[in-house]
This record gives structure tokens, sequence and C-alpha cells, in this order.
């Protein structure tokens, strides 16, 4: 198996925070958004991201585990209810269980990612999940780091905003991501062209709308993310 040989992006942060630079951060959300925008071109839904969840790979961040990972073209009711870390699901969830995981589900996640890798630490840590998930309902979210990129922390805070209709979609962010990263004058952004806004409209209706888009099994799935299925996280962490 291909060796991960910067663990997870939690154990990343730990150890490799203050050498990162505003470019290091700003190139790893986009590696980010990248594979977000990737499934759910496959209509996947991840429904569990977190910084656990990602390893870094020569300097690339690269989503893994989608054990819990849905197709929003079969997902049923008896998918409904609350997977993964606290911190990172969308309030929506936490607040009515039979309120079903959909793309803007995962851009809650990435707006908290996005603070993490602002921040270098998880996301209110050593806090009671069961005082904390009331707070996330009422709209508390973790506070801006500062000397922030003012165009990094509103996109952000607009990926975690408490209505999921008022989130963006996964095209928007990575399209702001690669403008701001133009703007800031960082090399990889230069020749990375911006995807149409409306590229992917339909998926990211919530499914409400009658699409005729492929049906994708768990064995798509799996095909979809081999790559990813090659990397072993190192055991020291």
């Amino acid at each position: 198996m291909q060796y991960a040989d910067g663990g997870n992006l939690r154990q990343y942060l730990k150890q490799k925070f203050l050498e990162l630079t505003w470019d290091d951060k700003i190139k790893l959300a986009y590696q980010i958004t990248e594979g977000i925008k990737f499934l759910q071109g496959e209509n996947i839904l991840h429904r569990d991201l977190h910084s656990g969840n990602i390893v870094i790979h020569q300097g690339e961040a690269k989503i893994i585990d989608l054990g819990i990972a849905k197709s929003m073209e079969t997902q049923t009711n008896i998918h409904s209810g609350v997977f993964g870390l606290l911190p990172y699901i969308d309030p929506k969830i936490l607040e009515d269980h039979s309120y079903k995981y959909n793309y803007k589900s995962d851009i809650y996640s990435l707006g908290v990612l996005m603070w993490e890798l602002s921040s270098g630490r998880p996301p209110f840590v050593g806090e009671s999940e069961s005082v904390l998930k009331y707070s996330l309902i009422g709209g508390r979210r973790e506070e801006p780091v500062p000397d922030t990129p003012n165009k990094y922390l509103k996109l952000y805070k607009s990926c975690w905003d408490p209505e999921p209709n008022a989130r963006p979609s996964i095209c928007q962010v990575f399209n702001k991501l690669v403008k701001l990263g133009r703007m800031m004058d960082i090399q990889d952004f230069q020749d990375i062209k911006c995807d149409d806004d409306d590229d992917m409209q339909d998926i990211q209706d919530d499914n409400n709308n009658d699409i005729n888009t492929q049906v994708i099994t768990e064995e798509n799935i799996r095909d979809a993310t081999d790559d990813n299925d090659d990397l072993d996280i190192p055991d020291d962490f």
C-alpha cells in the first residue's frame, strides 16, 4: 500500500502548522474542495468529512474513508440519522434526525475544515458534546483566527450558514478558492480553469427534482476512491 507520509490532516496540522503559510493552507483547502467536487460530480455524499478522514501525501490532501458514503440517487429514509463527528455535522441533521444528508451537508463540513486549516486545531476541543449539540443548532460557530484573509473567512462562513440553501455550491467554493489563489499570486492557481457555476446546478438542488442521472452503486463508490484506498497512514502518529 502507498504510504501517506503526512498522516491525516489533524496530525499534519498538529506537527506542521507553524511551518505552513497562507499559500499552503489555501492549497490544502482547494485540494479538499476538489475531492468533494469529484464526489459530488459522481452524485456521492461523503457524510463523514473531518480532519481524520483526510490524509496528506507528498503535501497534497486526499479524502478517504467512504465507509458511510451514499449515492444521492440511492439514499433512502434508512440512511437518515446522525453520522460523523459532532463539530463537523450539519446542524440541520442534529436538529431533525429525519433530515436527509445532502450536498449542502458536506459543504457545511467543508466550512469547518477550512476553519481548521486556518487555526491549526480541531473545532471545539474539550467541549461537552451534549452542550455543544444545542449550541451548534442555535448558530454557534468557532471564532475566526486573526489575520485570516477576508475572502477566505467569508467563504468558510458562507459554507457553515445555518440555512443549507444559503450555502454555496461546491463549484462556487471551488471557483472562489481558485480566484483567491490567483489574487494572492499563488503559482499553482494561475493555470487552473474555473468552472461554470451552473455546471453542476442540477446536483446542487438537494435531489428534490426528478433528474435523469446515473444511479451510483456501492461498487461505483469504491471504484471512485480506488486511489485513496491505496494510502496507508503511518502507525507512529
